[in-house]
């Protein structure tokens, strides 16, 4: 079937108008990437920082799956569809970095945590770390489960350190996250907690914490690494140079991250 001169005229019209719309829109927009990031759960509220952050700047949206380290490490393991794990400890993106489901050479440090014991109950404002441990009147104490929550296994090893875990074991509530064990306190559901600074600076600051001194328990260094899902998406690669820039570092020192 042949064409008349109007159709083609409209046909040619038509296809103008596509050409000057596509012109009208930058080039970057028309491969815009989504990335998908796995946070460990006491870097959430940062997270969500940081992704409005690059947002604004870059094309394409990042989605976010949050859960304790070793989780999103069994996820990962099992084939979740994540382009980027950014942990709360090395352990996992090490493990990782061993397999095929990373890249190697892309791990790196994005920022230490800080353990903190946290509490809303009165009864124990005005008293001091670590003597109020051991008091009859706490009887709930929350910490991560150790085997898949780094801040659970620092807590380990603050009250090893102190010589009062096998005390004070019989009265431990474990978490699921950090995170949890943060709501937990907030809520009043737990005497005490041992949680990330992090947590408490990012939420509504109810209650009190205690420092610990650093030397009681090892450095909590979080770690990210590229996985191989987002191997091939120049977003990945953006937020990873992102996340470890000095702009992003001074962001995470209000939530209570710390740097070498």
């Amino acid at each position: 079937m042949f064409l008349t001169r109007g159709k083609l005229k409209i046909n040619f019209i038509l296809l103008y108008l596509l050409l000057i719309f596509l012109n009208s829109i930058p080039f970057k927009h028309l491969f815009a990437e989504d990335i998908y990031i796995g946070v460990a759960s006491n870097f959430l509220t940062p997270m969500k920082a940081l992704k409005e952050n690059f947002e604004s700047i870059n094309d394409g949206k990042i989605f976010i799956s949050s859960g304790s380290s070793g989780s999103l490490y069994s996820q990962i393991i099992n084939g979740a569809p994540l382009d980027i794990f950014l942990s709360a400890d090395q352990n996992q993106p090490k493990k990782l970095e061993k397999t095929a489901k990373a890249i190697k050479e892309t791990r790196f440090t994005y920022a230490t945590g800080k353990l903190v014991v946290y509490s809303t109950k009165k009864f124990l404002f005005g008293r001091s770390f670590p003597q109020f441990l051991t008091s009859n009147k706490i009887n709930h104490i929350g910490i991560g489960k150790p085997e898949y929550v780094p801040y659970g296994r620092a807590a380990i090893e603050v009250l090893k350190s102190l010589k009062v875990i096998k005390e004070i074991s019989p009265k431990f509530v474990l978490g699921k996250s950090v995170n949890q064990v943060f709501l937990m306190s907030f809520f009043g559901n737990l005497d005490l907690g041992f949680v990330s600074k992090a947590d408490f600076i990012s939420n509504n600051m109810k209650g009190i914490t205690w420092e610990i001194p650093q030397n009681l328990y090892s450095p909590i260094k979080q770690d990210a690494i590229l996985l191989k899902n987002g191997e091939k998406k120049d977003n990945a690669i953006l937020f990873l140079k992102f996340l470890s820039s000095e702009r992003t570092k001074e962001d995470l020192k209000r939530f209570g991250y710390v740097f070498d």
